[in-house]
């Protein structure tokens, strides 16, 4: 492993924890929540009613699923140097699925690992009916007590200034007859 001074590690690990806000997101927001009456727009924060009545199964599948690929992520994340658990491209797919092994691959690169575990207050905004149903969720992630740690110091790589609660928004689909992510986003301009 490459050793780096302390200052260059810790703007490394600023500019890696801006990029992904310690759940492996873009640092550019996308739009993650299409829904059936505006495509490629997202609903206002305060809608939090379906747009497209559905059967609550669906709801509560696609919420198992965003657990499933949370669970998935902490655990790759809180050793980098292993391979992610199969549950990863189990319940994660398109970009939901190479953001979380990029961000993988960045803290091994690095020497960071992830330890604790975040906490979730999700709820579904939008429920789009169809062939391939797609569910939007919201989620205010609290990171307070899931931390990155450079792993050959034990010191904390977190970047100054960061809320530790921020707003994801995700959107779960079937595929392969599963309910899996497909998208997920943090805002970092997005406290909750």
């Amino acid at each position: 492993m490459t050793m780096i001074s302390g200052h260059a590690c810790r703007a490394v690990l600023a500019a890696l924890l801006g990029a992904f806000v310690l759940v492996g997101c873009t640092e550019a927001p996308q739009d993650p929540l299409p829904t059936s009456s505006s495509p490629g727009t997202r609903p206002s924060a305060s809608s939090t009613a379906p747009t497209v009545s559905t059967t609550p199964t669906e709801s509560v599948e696609a919420l198992a699923a965003y657990d499933r690929f949370w669970a998935a992520k902490v655990a790759s994340q809180a050793d980098p140097t292993k391979q992610p658990p199969k549950a990863l491209r189990a319940n994660a797919i398109d970009k939901a699925l190479s953001d979380a092994l990029a961000t993988v691959l960045l803290l091994r690169r690095n020497g960071v690992e992830m330890r604790g575990e975040p906490v979730h207050e999700t709820s579904v905004v939008s429920v789009t009916a169809g062939a391939r149903p797609e569910v939007a969720i919201t989620d205010c992630l609290d990171s307070t007590e899931w931390l990155p740690v450079v792993v050959a110091t034990g010191e904390s790589a977190l970047a100054p200034g960061q809320s530790p609660r921020v707003v994801v928004e995700s959107v779960a689909t079937i595929f392969d007859g599963r309910w899996v992510i497909k998208t997920s986003t943090a805002f970092r301009d997005r406290s909750c």
